[in-house]
């Protein structure tokens, strides 16, 4: 009796651990995906990821409103405008092509109107982060306007496509600053698209990374230019003088 006594025991000290070790491991899980962006969240296995960050002279209040509602056309750079004119161009052939309805003589382009290009719009969390995505053959302006979902876009794998999140988040960094971060994650569906991208990714490499910061700096110059402005100084003025 005691030997099956001890044996039970045993058995029941031997569950207890494969139960705490399943438990420290859903532990564990449940840790990482918390911390995950949206952006690996969508899409965990990328090919290429480009990443850039500037900090901005602003709240993170501020930078987020700056951020959802500049137009990229009207940046300061030349460059810039000028790839975007040609996105525009293209994503107007693409909608007269497929019978859309045409975009405006003076189109924007901005994260409130991403599904005008194709984009999908995948998931926000409001003040902190927003991720935008695209699911597109090579070359192919029309393949973005086949109406994914973003459910549909987690579960999307037919070979020829390329799917790409792109992103920014917003976070404190210090008294009045925002630490503003892009981030794009591409990953091709099949071996052939893959040395594609790669290839393309290679002979456009300083070209995005410029781009991309520009981007950043147009969106830190709006957030920088509406904290400069005499309106919302008087208006934290009279904020702080009530909280005291």
């Amino acid at each position: 009796m005691q030997n099956i006594t001890t044996q039970q025991g045993e058995i029941r000290r031997e569950d207890e651990q494969a139960t705490t070790d399943v438990t420290l491991e859903q532990q564990q899980q449940q840790r990482a995906a918390s911390s995950r962006t949206l952006l690996e969240s969508f899409l965990p296995d990328a090919d290429i990821v480009i990443n850039d960050e500037m900090v901005v002279m602003a709240t993170p209040e501020v930078t987020y409103s700056a951020l959802k509602s500049v137009d990229f056309t009207q940046s300061r750079s030349l460059l810039l405008r000028a790839v975007l004119a040609l996105r525009v161009a293209e994503a107007r052939r693409a909608r007269r092509k497929l019978g859309f309805a045409p975009l405006p003589a003076r189109a924007r382009v901005s994260l409130e109107n991403v599904e005008d290009y194709g984009h999908i719009r995948l998931a926000e969390k409001e003040g902190v982060e927003i991720a935008i995505g695209e699911i597109m053959r090579p070359m192919s302006a029309e393949s973005l306007f086949e109406g994914r979902t973003a459910a549909e876009f987690k579960a999307f794998d037919c070979p020829g496509y390329i799917k790409a999140v792109g992103g920014f988040v917003v976070m404190p960094y210090g008294e009045k600053r925002t630490l503003l971060v892009y981030e794009a994650r591409i990953r091709a569906t099949d071996t052939p698209t893959r040395r594609q991208l790669v290839l393309w990714n290679t002979l456009t490499m300083p070209l995005v990374a410029l781009l991309t910061t520009q981007k950043l700096a147009h969106v830190k110059r709006a957030a920088e230019r509406q904290c400069a402005a005499p309106g919302y100084r008087q208006a934290i003025s009279a904020h702080s003088a009530q909280a005291v």
